[in-house]
């Protein structure tokens, strides 16, 4: 892990805040450690398309190794499986993952705002009361997910683009993508970010995962929010 800045170090930080003006935060695996939620929904979808499902060994592998999508094989409807999924994802066993309670204090203390820009598609209430569950519904400004995609009217480029809705919540504020960056541990929060010409932390709870953040060109990538402070505050300055 990092090191981290002493306490008043990050305070003598809110001075130069003026760069960084919003943190857009993924939301599952990366504020939230749920993975067994995301199994779960995973599992759910294999059953009503494949009729079959897997262990989570063998599910955690394909996460890994990116091969969740090449599972479902040939004649899928792989748009449909996954809206399924991503509708499904239940907050069941997550809890926050390193550093969060860290990271957002100190974010909301150099007085930036933060919103949740999740790749479920669920009413955004759905994850505000997990967050309230955990205490850390006050720390977050906004939520949407791609449910608020379809309910407005954007567009979605690929499954999971993110783009319009970063554009949106951007725009909705006033704020320009040089003064926002977003935090995720997935290729698409990556790609959305570039797109929207925001600047990108990666968060990544495993080495296989890290290095495909790398390899689609992410600068920084660290394994949890204290890395992601580290990262935050390097940006800042």
């Amino acid at each position: 892990m990092r090191s981290l800045p002493k306490p008043d170090q990050l305070l003598g930080l809110i001075v130069l805040t003026y760069r960084i003006k919003m943190v857009l935060l993924d939301y599952d695996l990366t504020l939230m450690s749920n993975l067994l939620d995301f199994y779960d929904a995973y599992i759910v979808a294999l059953k009503k398309f494949l009729g079959k499902t897997v262990s989570f060994t063998e599910f955690y592998k394909m996460l890994v190794n990116h091969t969740l999508d090449e599972f479902l094989g040939e004649g899928i409807d792989r748009e449909a499986f996954w809206r399924f999924q991503r509708k499904n994802i239940r907050s069941m066993y997550g809890y926050p993952v390193d550093g969060a309670y860290y990271f957002l204090y100190w974010v909301k203390n150099m007085n930036m705002k933060t919103v949740i820009i999740s790749g479920r598609e669920c009413h955004p209430d759905v994850i505000y009361y997990e967050l309230r569950r955990f205490g850390l519904d006050e720390y977050i400004d906004e939520i949407y997910t791609l449910f608020d995609l379809y309910v407005i009217g954007g567009a979605e480029e690929e499954l999971f683009d993110k783009t319009w809705l970063i554009r949106y919540v951007l725009k909705k504020h006033g704020i320009d993508p040089s003064e926002a960056v977003y935090i995720g541990d997935y290729r698409l929060d990556y790609i959305s970010s570039k797109k929207a010409g925001v600047e990108f932390i990666g968060v990544a709870f495993d080495p296989e995962r890290k290095e495909c953040l790398y390899r689609v060109g992410a600068k920084y990538v660290g394994e949890n929010l204290y890395d992601a402070l580290y990262y935050l505050i390097e940006i800042i300055k």
